[in-house]
């Protein structure tokens, strides 16, 4: 039986097993994940990471979702994962470079508040190519940017905007006399997440306007289910409400269920960069 050491982190509410590889150079199946990320037999988290070392950044990442898939990206990991590594002393630079299938991010902690993390997102990504979502290019905007496009999902409309943040998002605004609260996300989630125009399905948003700073959203992450919050979601959602010119300024406020994220975004050809708390939970220690 090997026994692996661990760290529990969540980002609003959006919690992830952390491992160092890097110390014991632990192999862990698809299997394994699975069960470490169940919340009736296992640990119970949304998502998987293991840190490694990297040749071309101060460190890289394995990251998996809770049914052992593997993403691209996700912002609240490696937010948790940065704190993970100024909490662990495994790097006390306040400033690092993690390397994932999506480049190499950029990612900032505030020495003085070190549950304070910031990550340079890179630009948003709007070829459907590269998102990937099966279009027409004749149905993008002026600006190449798939907008309000009319999906029929079980005989409901919904327009939808579809954005890459190093991993693929579809983005809903709901009609503000719809309580977010009682959407049925567990019907639309799965429905349009592997809708057939999504080729490595895709995560979903559901957003509805706050006010002229801030979004209300729940989100739908492409196999994991429904999480409390995510990170490339809330970028993908404030880029396309900035696109659509739904809200004013280059700060955008997104209220999820588990808590607040700040975005920040000044335009086509600008990162994105995504900032809030995260959580040392709790360390412990399992049995593969």
């Amino acid at each position: 039986m090997n026994t692996i050491e661990f760290s529990k982190f969540n980002g609003q509410g959006n919690d992830f097993i952390i491992i160092d590889c890097i110390k014991n150079d632990y192999s862990i199946s698809i299997k394994s994940v699975k069960e470490m990320c169940d919340r009736n037999f296992g640990i119970g988290a949304d998502g998987l990471i293991l840190i490694k070392k990297s040749k071309i950044a101060d460190f890289k990442w394995d990251f998996y979702n809770k049914d052992g898939s593997i993403a691209e990206m996700c912002g609240n990991g490696i937010r948790c994962m940065a704190g993970f590594i100024y909490d662990k002393n495994i790097s006390k630079k306040t400033d690092l470079n993690i390397e994932t299938l999506a480049g190499i991010k950029k990612v900032n902690i505030d020495p003085l508040f070190s549950q304070e993390i910031k990550v340079d997102m890179g630009s948003p990504e709007f070829n459907p190519d590269k998102i990937p979502v099966k279009i027409d290019k004749k149905n993008l905007n002026n600006d190449g940017v798939l907008e309000n496009y009319s999906l029929m999902v079980d005989s409901k409309e919904f327009l939808i905007n579809c954005v890459s943040m190093g991993n693929p998002h579809c983005v809903i605004f709901l009609d503000n006399s719809i309580d977010l609260a009682k959407i049925p996300i567990g019907k639309w989630g799965p429905e349009i997440e592997t809708n057939p125009m999504f080729p490595k399905k895709t995560n979903v948003e559901f957003i509805k306007i706050k006010n002229e700073e801030e979004l209300q959203m729940r989100v739908w992450e492409r196999g994991v289910g429904e999480t409390l919050a995510c990170g490339t979601g809330a970028c993908a959602a404030a880029v396309c409400s900035v696109i659509l010119e739904k809200i004013k300024g280059s700060k955008i406020i997104i209220n999820l269920p588990g808590g607040k994220l700040n975005i920040y975004w000044n335009g086509k050809g600008n990162s994105v960069y995504l900032e809030g708390k995260v959580t040392h939970v709790f360390d412990g220690q399992y049995n593969l």
